[in-house]
């Protein structure tokens, strides 16, 4: 754990305002419904088109951001017992799927984790498709496999963070060396992160 500062229990100064927690989100189990996904897709007009399942998690989740009060960050970045303090606070107990998304993008406007992090444990990872790639793209076509219709929205770290301790043990655990910013096409295939899926 890479903590600067003085020793011992960590103090929180901050007061959080009460009623945090008056609607929390769901939880991940939303995002991760096959069904309803097949449900969305019958349900479109003809012509229509669905975003990714990250898409619409994402909608969802600054939709609910605009209803959460503004987080009066601490001035220090990275790693400080000050910093571990008002995340232990603000993201204390069981998360919600918004709320651990939430963690995600504080702790990285605090300096605690990297853009590289972030993106890793979301899922948005950057693929480099190169031009001559493009018709040997492939799409889903197994209905049967979840990622036809959830994108391998269900293979990201996240969607198995549902505390704080979940978050902090991933990021000790991640190797940045190991994970480039980018990442080519062929890579991503063979990592099975394939971000297409045809329409039924």
């Amino acid at each position: 754990m890479r903590i600067t500062g003085k020793s011992g229990a960590w103090p929180s100064p901050y007061s959080m305002p009460k009623g945090r927690r008056t609607e929390s989100g769901p939880g991940w189990e939303k995002y991760l419904d096959v069904e309803a996904q097949k449900r969305k897709m019958e349900a479109l007009p003809e012509g229509g088109s669905l975003g990714s399942v990250f898409m619409q998690f994402e909608d969802d989740y600054k939709a609910w951001k605009a209803g959460q009060p503004e987080l009066a960050l601490p001035e220090a970045q990275g790693w400080t017992e000050e910093n571990l303090a008002f995340l232990k606070e603000h993201y204390a107990g069981d998360l919600s799927a918004f709320e651990a998304y939430d963690a995600l993008e504080t702790m990285r406007r605090m300096g605690v984790i990297s853009q590289k992090e972030e993106n890793y444990a979301s899922g948005a990872v950057m693929i480099v498709l190169d031009p001559s790639e493009i018709n040997g793209v492939m799409y889903y076509t197994d209905q049967e496999d979840p990622s036809f219709w959830l994108g391998n929205f269900h293979k990201t770290p996240m969607v198995n963070f549902r505390s704080l301790d979940d978050i902090i043990s991933w990021v000790e655990e991640f190797c940045t060396e190991e994970h480039p910013d980018v990442i080519t096409h062929a890579e991503a295939m063979a990592r099975g992160w394939v971000p297409y899926r045809a329409k039924v």
